[in-house]
């Protein structure tokens, strides 16, 4: 498990934030006015990365 190796992943398919892990949950930081996980596509294809990366979650933090 990375963060990094999943932010970068993340990054590459349209999606910025910060991620850290919290142990097997990867914690996907976006700004309040990001609409990118609005779409579900996206919001399943980050999931989808974040399971390939070795995490069992990937939980949102909306943040300033």
């Amino acid at each position: 498990m990375s963060a990094d190796a999943l932010e970068a992943a993340l990054r590459a398919a349209g999606i910025a934030g910060t991620v850290t892990a919290d142990g097997v949950v990867a914690v996907l930081r976006i700004a309040p006015d990001d609409r990118v996980l609005d779409d579900a596509a996206r919001r399943r294809a980050a999931i989808t990365l974040a399971s390939e990366h070795g995490f069992r979650s990937l939980a949102l933090e909306v943040a300033d």
